[in-house]
């Protein structure tokens, strides 16, 4: 079973995803800010990080710069998620996927079930 760390500082949307995560046969982890993503991902190494980008403590870019920076961590696979434009985040953080805020799960489950296809891939 794989393990999904969600990360995001609106309580209700974290919930949301998190339970619509587990309906879909994934454990989950949650975390609703960076700081506390990482000792999330101190605890168990998720096989994907499903974060937003705008939170308080640690934001998103933030919390790629410490995963990127782990060597144990730098290879679990991001998808990012921002109510902002997202085509200049794709831009300025190439590799990392991203969901523009509201999105629809149909795509949600679409683009997690391609990252982690694509880093199982990448693994061999």
């Amino acid at each position: 079973m794989e393990t999904l760390l969600v990360v995001d500082d609106e309580l209700g949307i974290l919930e949301a995803l998190a339970d619509l995560l587990r309906e879909e046969g994934y454990q989950v982890l949650t975390a609703t800010h960076g700081a506390e993503a990482l000792a999330r991902m101190g605890e168990r190494r998720p096989d994907l990080v499903l974060t937003d980008w705008m939170m308080p403590v640690l934001d998103g870019p933030a919390l790629v710069e410490c995963i990127r920076a782990e060597p144990g961590w730098s290879g679990v696979p991001l998808l990012g998620m921002s109510a902002v434009d997202v085509g200049a985040l794709r831009a300025q953080y190439p590799g990392i996927p991203f969901l523009q805020k509201p999105f629809d799960i149909p795509s949600l489950m679409r683009q997690i079930r391609k990252t982690l296809d694509s880093q199982r891939a990448l693994s061999g």
